[in-house]
């Protein structure tokens, strides 16, 4: 029996340029900030959808 890996997807704002990025967490171990996007929803938003995407594959 396998277990589902724990994912999330959380949205961060770089002080250096106000835009914001999200980060894929899985297994408590971060990926990489990919942006930007103008709103947190976006960058949300978009880290779901590519989630979804892989989970599609």
């Amino acid at each position: 029996m396998t277990s589902e890996p724990n994912t999330k997807v959380t949205a961060t704002q770089k002080n250096d340029d106000g835009r914001w990025y999200y980060v894929i967490t899985v297994d408590q171990e971060e990926g990489n900030k990919v942006g930007p996007y103008d709103t947190k929803e976006e960058a949300i938003a978009a880290g779901e959808q590519k989630l979804a995407g892989n989970a599609n594959a």
